[in-house]
């Protein structure tokens, strides 16, 4: 399967399940799986995935589907210019905490 049409798997599966930004959300579940950046996601469409991409990928749309937060997913979350690293035993920072801060 290439990019583009696991691309819309993954937005079908997330939009069926009422998950905020289908889109983007996949975009970046994609990316982490292929460890490429969304344009590099957007310039090769039509590149084939490996099987161990396309596992990875599925194990992440099923997660998110499930309600689990993109940050515990791909276990980073970038806060202040930077980047931190996020479990499930972490509260992941939020963009109104930035405000308070400034």
């Amino acid at each position: 399967m290439n990019i583009e049409n696991t691309l819309n798997q993954g937005i079908s599966v997330l939009k069926k399940n009422r998950i905020p930004n289908p889109y983007l959300d996949s975009e970046i579940l994609l990316s982490e799986s292929i460890n490429k950046d969304k344009k590099y996601i957007a310039l090769n469409s039509s590149e084939i995935l490996s099987y161990t991409q396309l596992n990875k990928f599925h194990n992440f749309i099923e997660r998110r589907k499930k309600g689990e937060p993109i940050a515990y997913l791909i276990n980073k979350k970038e806060f202040w210019n930077d980047e931190f690293y996020v479990n499930k035993g972490v509260l992941i920072p939020r963009p109104d905490t930035e405000l308070i801060i400034d």
